[in-house]
């Protein structure tokens, strides 16, 4: 019911893209989403050239479907570097964040027959990346963990829908059925779904940050450059908090120093989406996602029978 042109573009059986996460998404849940008809991406950030080579062959010992890698923006030579991997290791799909790698690492994937989709935060970003030459786009809201914007999924997505000729997939806040089908309705053919992937047990993330998830509200999350320097969308911890305070107050760099220190050392817990609140459990990949497709179909039902009645 759910078929659409992004899964015959990426060669997958449902439109459900596996987001990448430092600290959760390693080969095992990446063959797991593949395996379960989406598409599993690795991660680059903090990452060597071997650690990804690994990765990649490791999830490949776990499926023989299609995978993908995102590659962070990290620099001109962190980029074209992680890009020359993944051409080396013949990575049919790559992702990247906040709309880079750029117009040269584009064509460079391109040439190499690589389907290249970046997750853009803007309506702007989107266009430039069309102009660069990608297949598809990711419209990512201000709601998702890990890397955001400013602006939210449901007036974004439709904005970029209009905006450009590319299939559009939607990230940002998806966690359920509900979540899909909006999606969908708001012009996407498919979605990236990141926090409610790092609540299975095909995840590598560690005891703290999935109990921190499974305790979260949905206000627990907050957005701070204490991480990457770049703003994170991260659980709330009273480090992170300690670092937003004085950056507010006018704390100089030297003073914020430590604070950030203090984040990376352990304070920080993990990237996580404002719906947190909506993970309750742990749930292995393929289950979740065959709940997530089946809720879909009653939820649209139900739909028509309310537009009929």
């Amino acid at each position: 019911m759910f078929h659409t042109i992004i899964c015959d573009m990426l060669g997958i059986d449902v439109p459900i893209l596996q987001g990448a996460m430092q600290g959760a998404g390693g080969p095992r849940l990446a063959a797991a989403v593949s395996e379960a008809g989406g598409l599993g991406i690795l991660h680059t950030f903090g990452d060597t050239l071997d650690d990804l080579r690994r990765d990649i062959r490791d999830t490949r010992a776990l499926t023989s479907k299609p995978i993908a890698v995102n590659i962070t923006p990290m620099g001109k030579a962190f980029t074209q570097s992680r890009a020359e991997v993944c051409i080396e290791e013949s990575i049919p799909i790559v992702t990247t964040g906040r709309a880079d790698p750029g117009e040269s690492a584009v064509r460079m994937l391109k040439d190499a027959g690589i389907i290249v989709i970046p997750v853009v935060p803007s309506v702007d970003h989107a266009k430039r990346v069309e102009a660069e030459g990608v297949d598809a786009i990711i419209a990512s809201g201000c709601e998702a963990g890990g890397h955001v914007g400013t602006v939210a999924s449901f007036p974004l997505i439709p904005q970029i829908v209009d905006a450009v000729d590319l299939p559009v997939l939607a990230a940002g806040g998806i966690a359920d059925g509900r979540g899909f089908l909006a999606a969908l309705a708001l012009g996407a053919v498919g979605v990236q779904i990141g926090t409610r992937f790092v609540a299975t047990p095909e995840s590598d993330a560690g005891r703290s940050y999935r109990a921190a998830l499974l305790e979260a509200k949905e206000s627990d999350t907050i957005v701070s450059d204490s991480m990457t320097g770049a703003p994170v969308r991260a659980i709330w911890t009273p480090e992170i908090a300690a670092y937003e305070k004085a950056k507010k107050a006018g704390a100089t760099i030297a003073e914020l120093k430590p604070l950030r220190q203090a984040v990376r050392a352990g304070g920080a817990k993990g990237a996580a989406g404002q719906n947190a609140g909506m993970i309750n459990d742990i749930q292995p990949a393929a289950e979740l996602m065959k709940k997530i497709l089946a809720d879909a179909q009653t939820h649209s039902r139900r739909l028509v029978t309310l537009a009929d009645s």
